[in-house]
């Protein structure tokens, strides 16, 4: 059962949004979306530290006080297992014109139960024809304006396959729609770094920390497509899928070398904050 916090307090039903909110007519806002496990928001920290630093790059009045007590009344009320927890922050409602600013910033949360079935699963990528831009803020701020993403997205469905993968204007792997990209080659974990033009992902962040303390070498640099095909293993991260291997690229079969050490090791994090391993489903029980 979904559970939705809007502007001060719980409600049920259809929300009255202001037809001129910025967010709904300019995708003027900033949102956040975390794993709930047990009731316990996973990497709270690390996706409010974004967020807040992401509101505050735009100009986006933050207050976590208020998310906080937002985040607290929205998931006291959940049940235990997995449920996604969507944040959304815009500028609110304002008059005509690009640079204006909202009378009074809309902030929405919305709780709702998610499938453990879909962690881990691999996946097939095709390569989108749609380009990120590193210079963009869009393409390293969680905004609201996805619609490249969207694009990408689109496109894979439309061509049977799960997600894509994006490259930037030089022609270099970035991310998949919804998730960081990594690659392994022996016991180095390489990652594409900040200034390719990918969003930096919490869990990509917690997996970077697991893998160093398990003895990997870690790098963050530019990657060409044509190193995944020689690649040991690839896969994907994000918040609520954790480690997605991916068995093909544009239907080349990819090497799947055994990654379960850093799959024990996120879910051995996650089970000391939350006190559940991610890997039980609880509605199967």
């Amino acid at each position: 059962m979904s559970r939705v916090w809007f502007n001060g307090a719980m409600t049920e039903g259809p929300l009255m949004v202001d037809a001129r909110d910025r967010g709904l007519t300019l995708g003027d806002g900033v949102f956040e979306t975390l794993m709930v496990l047990n009731r316990s928001p996973l990497w709270a920290n690390m996706h409010l530290a974004r967020f807040q630093a992401a509101a505050l790059e735009l100009g986006l009045p933050f207050d976590r006080m208020i998310v906080d007590d937002a985040i607290a009344e929205v998931v006291g009320g959940a049940g235990t297992g997995h449920h996604v927890l969507r944040i959304t922050l815009t500028r609110g409602s304002g008059s005509r014109g690009l640079a204006g600013n909202g009378a009074t910033p809309s902030l929405l949360l919305s709780l709702d139960p998610f499938d453990a079935a879909l962690m881990f699963q691999p996946l097939a990528l095709v390569t989108a024809t749609v380009r990120r831009n590193p210079a963009s803020p869009a393409s390293r701020l969680k905004t609201t304006s996805y619609i490249d993403n969207i694009m990408a997205a689109r496109e894979a469905a439309a061509r049977g396959m799960e997600d894509a993968l994006m490259l930037n204007g030089e022609g270099r792997a970035c991310c998949s729609t919804i998730a960081n990209l990594f690659m392994l080659k022996g016991e180095t974990l390489s990652t594409p770094s900040r200034d390719q033009g990918i969003l930096t992902g919490v869990m990509r962040q917690a997996l970077l920390a697991s893998a160093q303390h398990l003895g990997f070498d870690t790098e963050e640099r530019a990657i060409a497509p044509a190193e995944l095909l020689n690649a040991d293993a690839v896969f994907l991260t994000n918040s609520l899928r954790f480690i997605r291997p991916v068995r093909a690229l544009d239907h080349q079969p990819l090497a799947t070398a055994d990654v379960s050490r850093l799959i024990d090791a996120l879910c051995d994090s996650a089970r000391l904050q939350c006190g559940l391993d991610p890997r039980v489903d609880l509605s199967a029980t």
